[in-house]
């Protein structure tokens, strides 16, 4: 079992010597993590893409090709 993936057992207290600091190392995230990356116009939202994980280069170009480009109209301007 990681600790890490399991905040619900990491501790919200803890003792130290008088006049020092307890220190500990408590995971951020505190589930699954999703990550979300959307497009948008002045009506409406053009595409959207969730994934497990973080985003990395070879998932935004798949976003861009794939999901935003086929919604995209003559004049269209994209700015990421």
């Amino acid at each position: 079992m990681r600790l890490e993936y399991y905040t619900c057992l990491t501790r919200t207290h803890a003792r130290s010597q008088r006049g020092t600091r307890a220190y500990a190392v408590k995971p951020f995230y505190r589930g699954k993590k999703v990550t979300v990356i959307g497009a948008i116009s002045l009506k409406r939202v053009v595409a959207l893409m969730t994934m497990d994980n973080s985003m990395d280069g070879k998932a935004f170009e798949v976003f861009i090709e794939q999901c935003l480009v086929p919604q995209l109209w003559s004049g269209a301007v994209e700015v990421n």
